[in-house]
C-alpha cells in the first residue's frame, strides 16, 4: 500500500516539475517559492491592513503570528523529523529526471511548510473574513504548488501540509473564539464578520 502511494506521489512529481514544464512557470514559480519575497509581500499588507482597519488589525496580526508559529514548530520539529522523509532534490536521494529550480536541499520533505503555513493563515482568515475567503486560498494555493513545480517537495507533501495547516488555522480561531467568551479582548469579530457575511 505505501509503496503503491509512493509510486503515484512520484509520478504525480513529474507530472507537475517536468510534463507541464514551461517558461512562464520556470520564471514565477522560483519568485512565488521564494520566502524573502513572502516577508516583502507580508509586511506590505500588514501596513495597509493596519492602517485600514487598526482595532481589528491588531487582533487579526496577533492571531496571524500565533498560528505561523503552531504551524512551523508543529511542522519543522515534531512532524518532519518523525516522518523523515527525503526531498526529490536531496544530494543523495534525488530523483533522476526532475528539475531543481532552486537548486539541491539538504532538510526533510513531509510536511511542506510553505504550504502548511500558507494554509493555516488561509483557514485563519476566512474564519475572520468569509467573504474574502477565494483571495486568501488563491494565495495559499500557488505557493504550496510552487514547492512541486520547483522540485523541491512531492505532491503529497504540499496535500498533507495543506490539509494540516487548515487545521491548525482552526485550530487557533476556535481557541481565539473560546477566549473571548470568557474575557473581552475587543469586538473585532462580532462588528465586523456580521458585516462581512
Amino acid at each position: 500500500m505505501i509503496d503503491w502511494l509512493i509510486q503515484i506521489d512520484t509520478s504525480l512529481f513529474y507530472f507537475f516539475n517536468v510534463t507541464i514544464a514551461n517558461g512562464l512557470f520556470d520564471f514565477i514559480f522560483p519568485i512565488i517559492t521564494n520566502r524573502e519575497n513572502h516577508l516583502i509581500a507580508l509586511g506590505v499588507v500588514a501596513i495597509v491592513y493596519v492602517g485600514a482597519r487598526r482595532k481589528e488589525a491588531m487582533v487579526g496580526i496577533s492571531l496571524a503570528v500565533v498560528t505561523v508559529a503552531f504551524s512551523d514548530q508543529l511542522c519543522c520539529t515534531i512532524l518532519k523529523p518523525l516522518v523523515g522523509r527525503l526531498r526529490p532534490c536531496h544530494p543523495e536521494h534525488f530523483l533522476e529526471g526532475g528539475r531543481y529550480l532552486v537548486g539541491m536541499k539538504h532538510s526533510l520533505s513531509f510536511p511542506s511548510a510553505h504550504s502548511m503555513n500558507w494554509f493555516a493563515q488561509a483557514t485563519l482568515f476566512t474564519f475572520l473574513y468569509p467573504k474574502q475567503w477565494p483571495w486568501f486560498f488563491a494565495v495559499a494555493t500557488p505557493i504550496a504548488f510552487s514547492r512541486v513545480y520547483v522540485g523541491v517537495h512531492y505532491p503529497i507533501d504540499v496535500t498533507v501540509g495543506a490539509v494540516l495547516g487548515a487545521g491548525v488555522g482552526a485550530a487557533v480561531y476556535g481557541g481565539y473564539r473560546l477566549v473571548r467568551r470568557k474575557v473581552t479582548i475587543t469586538n473585532f469579530p462580532r462588528k465586523n464578520m456580521a458585516h462581512n457575511r
